[in-house]
């Protein structure tokens, strides 16, 4: 089996945030739920904040930014 490229890796990433709007989910949350490394992991979250896809918030969990779910 081929290793994911980055680029399809934060891909997945964000198609599983659009099909769970709810989710809320730290780096060591989400390095086991997708079973990538913790830097992988913050890698991909950093990158989809960057993006505007996702905010990061008080309790250090990642979730689809507010203006993305209200256009849903």
């Amino acid at each position: 089996m081929q290793p994911f490229s980055f680029r399809r890796l934060v891909q997945l990433i964000r198609e599983e945030f659009d099909r769970a709007p709810g989710l809320r989910i730290t780096v060591s949350e989400g390095a086991r739920f997708w079973a990538l490394d913790l830097a992988t992991c913050e890698r991909v979250l950093t990158e989809l904040l960057r993006a505007g896809f996702l905010a990061l918030e008080a309790d250090a969990r990642y979730r689809q930014t507010t203006a993305l779910l209200q256009s849903g």
